[in-house]
């Protein structure tokens, strides 16, 4: 399963490197799923804060909830040699932790306990699991992190469980998802007002929420930027806040030094932090440092090798660096993880447009767009990708439907642009980047790399624009991008 550039070696695991499988739910209530979700995260968490430790994340893990898979088997595919399982019940203030430490290898039991405590100790179970684990594969934890292993993040047990639903929602990634975790962690902070997390999981909804363009950036990358804030004044060496606060600088401030710094210190507090390495990868991609961004990329992939959002996003690196052929081969395995997930399908045929493969290209986004059911980002993508294959009515015919859509919701104007860069007509093309620049969009911090502007840097409003964003001018046409673009070597 595991085929991504730099991949780890699977046939050699390191007891060190441990998967925490999801938490089985075996309370009476189906509707405390939530519960056993969130246990297992913040479990994720707590031990990946152990130098030492390498934990695999969540979204790798959770592929594997209710599977009937052997460990062995399990720890083939994440290449680890250590495996956390276990289950929870929760009944009204009281919950069981049942957990056991099992070699990957040899399927032998390590060690087992069962906690049976009220929830408001449940920061206690944590910290003693995580020590526990520490203690069997003979890992030191230094005193400062046995300090902040201890700390209890809320002494609340409602903030914590509503702190706990908000981290569902916001894994759905969906409007009303997204919606439902912003109540659940401002009700989180009503019961705690200090809770730190809870601001970073609120800022982490509003930039999501900008980022699929259920809001506009100008609406959302605000309140992110004050509720990450607000969580590093409160607990300044958390790392989650961190990278929320790198996000909006990135996406939104287009404050590159500042960017870098966040990024940076996020992966000094936790270098187990997969979504850090990812984001800052997102950056090093953006300013054309490629070989640093595909490090960082294969870092992320090391500790989350089945995420589609990092295999897919090791394929943006090849993709941007002009490496074709490696980017499709590299989609092309994502695919094969998940054949319904949408963004691997769309960045799936940005190569193939670049090399002129119109009908591999096509065939990409077309099920992308049937899957996502006519997104707005698949269909700007079926616009350009029809009017680079020569098929200009239906290119316009797309770019219809789009402005007809803007009627009647937040349509970025950075994706009427691109069709109209697919159509070959500049003008409009810079008329409506002038108007995603206004709008702050986020797409926009691609600029200096994307492949598809190439026709457009020789104009000077090009350079003006990338001058206004703080990025280097372009210094030539699609020929001369190697002189200032460094790739991976073919």
């Amino acid at each position: 399963m595991n085929e991504a550039v730099g991949r780890k070696d699977l046939h050699n695991p390191d007891n060190h490197r441990i998967a925490i499988l999801p938490l089985a739910n075996i309370s009476a209530d189906p509707k405390d799923e939530y519960f056993s979700e969130g246990m297992t995260e913040e479990l994720i968490s707590t031990v990946s804060r152990i130098a030492g430790l390498k934990v695999i994340a969540r979204t790798s893990v959770m592929r594997y909830k209710g599977t009937a898979k052997p460990v062995g088997e399990i720890g083939k595919e994440l290449g680890v040699g250590t495996i956390l399982e276990g289950s929870v019940r929760k009944t009204g203030n009281k919950v069981r932790i049942t957990a056991q430490l099992v070699n990957a290898q040899t399927e032998e039991h390590l060690w087992s306990q069962s906690y049976d405590r009220d929830i408001e100790d449940l920061f206690s179970i944590q910290s003693e699991i995580a020590q526990r684990i520490a203690r069997s594969l003979k890992v030191r934890v230094l005193a400062t992190v046995k300090k902040g292993l201890e700390r209890k993040a809320t002494g609340k047990s409602d903030a914590y469980t509503s702190y706990l639903r908000g981290r569902h929602f916001l894994n759905t990634r969906s409007e009303e998802g997204l919606k439902r975790a912003i109540e659940c962690f401002q009700q989180a902070l009503t019961s705690d007002p200090r809770y730190a997390k809870a601001y970073a999981g609120l800022a982490d909804s509003h930039a999501v929420m900008a980022l699929l363009e259920f809001l506009p950036p100008r609406e959302a990358f605000p309140e992110a930027r004050e509720t990450a804030l607000k969580a590093l004044e409160i607990e300044g060496g958390l790392a989650e806040a961190h990278t929320s606060l790198g996000a909006v600088l990135f996406q939104y401030d287009w404050d590159w030094p500042e960017v870098e710094r966040e990024y940076r210190r996020a992966l000094e507090l936790n270098p187990n932090y997969p979504q850090a390495h990812q984001y800052y990868a997102d950056y090093l991609k953006a300013m054309g440092r490629f070989p640093e961004a595909l490090e960082e990329m294969n870092r992320a992939h090391d500790l989350d090798p089945l995420s589609l959002a990092i295999n897919t996003g090791i394929g943006h690196v090849l993709y941007l660096s002009r490496e074709y052929d490696r980017a499709i081969d590299q989609y092309g395995k994502t695919v094969r993880l998940d054949p319904t997930f949408v963004q691997a399908r769309l960045w799936f045929g940005r190569p193939y447009l670049q090399k002129g493969r119109y009908k591999e290209a096509l065939a990409e986004i077309e099920e992308a767009v049937k899957l996502s059911g006519g997104s707005t980002l698949s269909l700007a993508m079926l616009g350009q990708a029809y009017a680079a294959a020569g098929k200009r009515d239906e290119a316009k015919g797309v770019l219809g439907k789009l402005m007809e859509r803007a009627k009647r919701q937040y349509v970025p104007s950075y994706w009427i642009a691109m069709v109209h860069v697919g159509l070959g007509d500049k003008d409009h093309a810079f008329t409506w980047l002038e108007k995603a620049f206004e709008e702050k969009s986020s797409w926009l911090v691609w600029a200096k790399v994307e492949p598809r502007f190439d026709v457009l840097r020789s104009d000077s409003r090009f350079d003006s624009l990338l001058n206004r964003m703080r990025l280097l001018p372009a210094k030539s046409k699609e020929l001369g991008l190697r002189g200032w673009i460094k790739g991976p070597k073919k």
